[in-house]
């Protein structure tokens, strides 16, 4: 299988509605969309969505790591060995993690596509129904709930709750929204490396009466010892993000006990084809992923939904990122119902382009 035509648009989109962390203020989602075109007319999507801190590369170095490297790696070559095309085009531009997701999520689209199957299929899963939880970011305690609440009307049975910046706020922030949605709603927290040590202890032990999931990152992403401490002081799942970007992170964490889980993103450690060398891992361990996302594009949210579909480790789900997306120019793949992510059968992805 041979590319004979590559192309790269950046789109920066604004988010129809705006969101804090704790390390950042989230307005706009910058994306970088792959289509790649074999000799049979056949066409595969893929999209990047940079976050530096998260996938070493920001919106212009992964569009010249595409433009300069990626594609070049590619375009005009036979791609029908997918590992070592993929393999190859990481090769010149290390670190560029989502450029080179976006890259190997078209590959596996075309892949899936000339087989006739979906994604999923073609990595060896059967599942097409996942739960996913859907964000609510830091703000007014009151207004937070509020909106948990509004998600749960609209059928979710799982809630992120971003935190991070005050522990005793944060606190606070969690008890609302459980009053707000009651016992049987999911509640996820992620602190996306807000708290020192003792805040993280403390917070973790707290969470344990609230009825809470998992509590992601809560330290810095180096401080494993911190990590440590807020997993030994609950029996609460904490989870990795910023600390496990690719497998070869992993090691550390997994030696030192510092958490149950890691959160597996395709834009932080490089596309579909790290993500399962991640999912072995932590599989063979025993621990779980949390299959997350950044603010993408439905094409990589579905790339995502089939690679968790398939992951032996996959205990949690949180694909919600195109959700506040003002505009985006790929619709199906999957439908959300009752906040469930539903694949459909179409081939590949499933995703249809619709212009830019």
């Amino acid at each position: 299988m041979r590319i004979t035509r590559a192309e790269v648009t950046p789109r920066q989109i604004p988010l129809t509605v705006p969101y804090l962390i704790a390390s950042r203020y989230c307005d706009t989602a910058e994306i970088l969309f792959v289509t790649l075109t074999d000799e049979t007319g056949l066409q595969g999507y893929g999209a990047g969505s940079p976050v530096s801190p998260l996938t070493g590369d920001d919106f212009d170095i992964a569009a010249r790591a595409l433009h300069e490297a990626i594609i070049p790696a590619v375009a005009g070559t036979d791609v029908t060995d997918l590992t070592a095309a993929i393999s190859r085009a990481g090769e010149g531009t290390p670190g560029t993690c989502s450029a080179l997701a976006a890259l190997d999520i078209a590959l596996h689209d075309l892949h899936a596509k000339r087989l006739g199957i979906p994604l999923v299929a073609m990595l060896g899963g059967a599942r097409r129904r996942l739960i996913t939880s859907v964000t609510v970011g830091i703000g007014d305690p009151a207004a937070m709930a509020e909106a948990a609440r509004r998600h749960v009307e609209k059928g979710f049975r799982a809630i992120k709750v971003k935190i991070g910046q005050d522990a005793a706020l944060d606190l606070t922030r969690v008890r609302l929204i459980r009053d707000a949605v009651g016992p049987d709603i999911r509640i996820r927290v992620d602190a996306n490396e807000g708290y020192d040590a003792q805040a993280a202890s403390d917070v973790a032990r707290a969470l344990e009466g609230l009825g809470v999931e998992l509590f992601e990152q809560p330290v810095a992403a180096g401080d494993i010892a911190g990590m440590m401490a807020a997993a030994q002081a609950t029996s609460v799942p904490v989870v990795a993000d910023e600390s496990v970007k690719v497998s070869g992170d992993l090691g550390p964490v997994l030696a030192a006990g510092a958490a149950r889980g890691v959160n597996i993103k395709l834009m932080k450690c490089g596309g579909i084809l790290e993500a399962c060398r991640l999912d072995r891992m932590l599989a063979q361990a025993g621990w779980l992923s949390l299959i997350g996302c950044m603010d993408e594009s439905r094409v990589s949210i579905a790339a995502a939904a089939h690679f968790a579909a398939a992951a032996a480790s996959a205990g949690w789900i949180d694909l919600d990122g195109h959700l506040d997306l003002a505009a985006d120019p790929f619709s199906g793949g999957f439908e959300i119902i009752d906040g469930e992510i539903v694949l459909g059968e179409a081939p590949g992805l499933g995703v249809r382009f619709e212009g830019f």
